[in-house]
């Protein structure tokens, strides 16, 4: 739960440091926030493919004798019978064939390169092909050949791929958005709600922090001598705003737990003196709004010095 919270942090602070110093926070939306996200998206995609690989081994037994009779089919065909109600046994060998060539493109992705990017590509033709081989499988079920020798044809290509609605199902299953409740995709749907829960919250934070931008500058202007947005650095003032949100807004948070995590966001993204700037002017803001202001949060930098009352900022 504290890295989610630490990751959802870090995130909000790179936002309001995107925008600009008297601008709102950029929106939940944002090509920042769908970039801050990536890292998640890939873990996604790859736990996708992985599980798709694992729930279609097999599929691909019967090509051989699906690639038979499209050969005798042909042949038929060029007597001139005039019946070519099994062109789905055509189509559906085509499909299936493209799925063996996706399925094949997933599993060298996945052992060489792993890009996410790939991945998703052939994740996303697979699907495609996989909705025109079920389709496909549909229309050879409902064709009635006049012919003998194509009814044969139709018997055996049922018989090949009397197991083929279990794969595309699952297929199905673990390409579609959220993945299904099939136990194979445990992992996939995880990371999912994890990628979901964090845009929900990150978005929340910013939305909340735009509604009260003007309040949260005041609390700063008031903690800092001569303020103004364009002074501070921009990740300080990133910092200051989500953290002077927290102390204000946040009642379920400690006021030091909430200095503390400043100044650790402070560590990872401001300058040298960030630490302790930050700190200083959280605990004036804490003082300024607190019923009990004479038993300020004890904080301290990585030697254990305590960081608290800096003086001149």
């Amino acid at each position: 739960m504290a890295g989610k919270r630490h990751r959802i942090r870090e995130a909000v602070v790179q936002l309001l440091y995107a925008a600009g110093a008297g601008d709102p926070p950029m929106p939940g939306g944002s090509p920042s926030l769908r970039l801050l996200l990536e890292p998640l998206e890939e873990s996604a995609t790859r736990a996708r493919a992985k599980a798709h690989l694992h729930l279609q081994q097999g599929r691909d037994n019967w090509l051989a004798g699906l690639d038979d009779l499209v050969h005798r089919l042909a042949h038929i065909e060029s007597t001139d019978c005039g019946d070519t109600s099994l062109a789905p046994v055509r189509d559906l060998f085509n499909a299936e064939s493209a799925i063996h060539e996706c399925l094949e493109a997933l599993q060298r992705e996945l052992n060489g390169n792993k890009s996410a990017a790939n991945l998703a590509a052939q994740l996303a033709d697979t699907r495609l092909h996989n909705q025109a081989s079920r389709a496909a499988a549909a229309r050879l079920h409902q064709a009635r050949p006049d012919f003998p020798a194509l009814a044969t044809i139709r018997e055996e290509a049922l018989a090949l791929v009397k197991n083929l609605p279990r794969y595309s199902e699952r297929a199905e299953m673990a390409l579609a958005e959220p993945p299904g409740e099939l136990p194979e995709l445990a992992p996939c749907r995880k990371i999912q709600n994890e990628l979901t829960a964090t845009r929900e919250a990150v978005t929340a934070y910013t939305d909340a922090i735009d509604t009260h931008l003007d309040d949260l500058n005041a609390r700063i202007e008031a903690a800092v001598e001569n303020y103004t947005p364009e002074r501070i650095d921009r990740i300080d003032r990133a910092i200051l705003r989500l953290a002077t949100y927290e102390l204000l807004h946040a009642p379920d948070l400690p006021p030091a737990v909430v200095i503390n995590e400043a100044i650790e966001l402070a560590r990872s993204f401001g300058t040298t003196d960030s630490p302790r700037f930050v700190n200083g002017v959280l605990d004036r803001i804490r003082k300024a709004s607190s019923e009990n202001p004479s038993e300020p949060p004890v904080v301290s930098d990585d030697s254990g010095q305590e960081l608290q009352n800096p003086g001149n900022l």
